[in-house]
């Protein structure tokens, strides 16, 4: 469970709850949550977490302790997957995830867009859209299965649970069943 793994690895590390909170640029109280199971980080600073203790995602987020899941994480940058965008058929390489949930959804919406960060400027990141989803968790689940990828050296990723959407007017989108296709 991540809130025990946390908590182990950050007093094997031998620092306190203040100290990881400065790492993460978070409050204490946030430490305390994420080590007592009442909040979860999000996947930024899960990012972080996983470099500071040098341990992968698939070690931090898998219900078991496998000691073969607790491999080098490298540097954001220089770990990348590459993915074909299923919204505009682009590939590139990504190192960042971000679900993005649709707000003022309809039943015919789709209810998260998943985007990739491939690079970073002055500006900020410079995110791409990957994939529609019918539930947020959908996309939790899929970025948790990028993340896995990622943390065996896997270079290319084909997303899994992300759903066919198709153009409703100027500006909105509606999720495609099979029935409609």
């Amino acid at each position: 469970m991540f809130s025990e793994k946390l908590k182990e690895l950050r007093k094997n590390k031998g620092i306190s709850q203040e100290a990881l909170s400065e790492v993460l640029a978070v409050s204490r109280q946030s430490i305390s949550k994420y080590e007592n199971g009442t909040a979860e980080p999000d996947f930024e600073k899960l990012a972080i977490i996983a470099d500071f203790f040098q341990v992968s995602y698939d070690y931090l987020l898998a219900d078991s302790q496998r000691e073969d899941s607790q491999k080098l994480v490298l540097k954001e940058k220089d770990h990348r997957i590459a993915i074909i965008s299923k919204i505009d058929g682009q590939m590139s390489s990504y190192y960042k995830f971000q679900v993005n949930k649709v707000y003022g959804k309809k039943e015919y919406h789709p209810a998260a867009q998943l985007t990739g960060v491939d690079s970073h400027s002055f500006w900020g990141d410079k995110q791409n859209a990957l994939g529609w989803y019918a539930t947020f968790e959908d996309a939790q689940k899929e970025i948790e299965a990028i993340y896995t990828a990622l943390s065996k050296g896997e270079f290319n990723y084909e997303l899994r649970y992300d759903i066919p959407v198709k153009k409703k007017g100027t500006f909105d989108f509606e999720m495609v069943f099979e029935e409609d296709a």
